[in-house]
């Protein structure tokens, strides 16, 4: 009867939760599923296993406190900044499945295009215009991507928290779909397929960040050791551009909700759309998929939010019944 009950409870703190918590449960259901078929080819995929269990259950614990009228300002803050740490999670565990089930890198198939689209490597383009002043702004403008979501974001839930929750479930639907995506075409970008890797400093250097802020990027994308070859080490996430995808999104849900730092979010992701390629991390092909996938990310989630809503509605009809 107690595990009854307790199963009972689980279904209904889901069926009530926010919509981008449901969509986290399914990522992470898909993740658990995965590891456990998977559980022989994937690297830590017991550590994997336990910590998509850990992450479901607080997800259901801060959707119980939610729903039982917590509104403290320390549990306000932890509800919606923990998407960001879902985000790293879920991009690192996809880069893992990358790296277990995909071993071709489809570097040479965009080079290609590139140069059937361009005539010439989309990076050369601006070689000529490079300065160290440029590559400071851009380096900076590729970094500040990660940000451009939280001050979209902020400012809603400051100023129409009803929209709260299609801002971010729509963000993270982006993120997710990219996610996908990079199993179909893994590949690791210019920077270490055209240009020199170890000289990028120099060919392209910036004034006082541009070298800290790629380091700290390089960490993050898996390099995390200068003792091995870094294309063994680094993510595959470079088709389609996800820097496009998401600043796509960003800027669409800053204009269409009609938010107060629309037009330097417009700016500054413009900016981080143009940085991909001149700071070498993307081929053009990528911002072009970018684009189109992040279109179809803005058309598809309504689709896929309708069934969920139809399955929550159809589920409190039966628990009725």
């Amino acid at each position: 009867m107690q595990i009854k009950l307790q199963v009972k409870n689980f279904f209904d703190i889901i069926r009530n939760s926010r919509f981008t918590d449901i969509y986290i449960t399914l990522i992470l259901s898909f993740l658990l599923l995965t590891n456990l078929i998977g559980f022989a080819y994937i690297k830590s995929s017991l550590f994997n296993i336990v910590a998509n269990l850990i992450i479901l259950y607080f997800v259901l614990l801060i959707n119980s406190e939610e729903q039982q009228g917590n509104n403290k300002m320390w549990f306000i803050v932890i509800r919606n900044i923990y998407y960001l740490l879902i985000i790293l999670f879920v991009y690192s565990q996809f880069q893992i499945l990358i790296k277990a089930f995909r071993t071709t890198d489809y570097d040479n198939l965009l080079i290609k295009l590139d140069l059937y689209l361009l005539g010439k490597n989309a990076g050369d383009y601006f070689v000529k215009y490079s300065s160290p002043l440029l590559t400071e702004y851009l380096q900076i403008a590729y970094s500040l991507f990660y940000f451009l979501p939280v001050i979209v974001g902020w400012e809603i839930w400051k100023q129409q928290e009803e929209n709260l929750d299609l801002f971010a479930r729509n963000i993270l639907f982006a993120y997710f779909f990219s996610y996908f995506l990079y199993l179909i075409l893994p590949a690791i970008g210019p920077r270490f397929t055209i240009y020199d890797f170890t000289k990028l400093n120099e060919d392209l250097p910036g004034l006082y960040l541009t070298k800290f802020l790629r380091w700290a990027i390089n960490v993050g994308g898996g390099i995390t050791n200068d003792h091995l070859n870094p294309t063994h080490l680094v993510n595959r996430d470079c088709m389609p551009s996800g820097h496009t995808m998401i600043t796509m999104v960003t800027m669409y849900y800053s204009f269409k909700l009609k938010t107060k730092v629309k037009s330097i979010i417009l700016i500054l992701g413009l900016s981080v759309i143009f940085a991909t390629i001149y700071m070498r991390y993307h081929y053009f092909v990528d911002i072009i998929a970018g684009f189109v996938f992040g279109s179809i990310s803005i058309w598809l989630e309504p689709y896929f939010n309708k069934i969920i809503r139809r399955i929550k509605i159809e589920s409190s009809s039966l628990k009725q019944i």
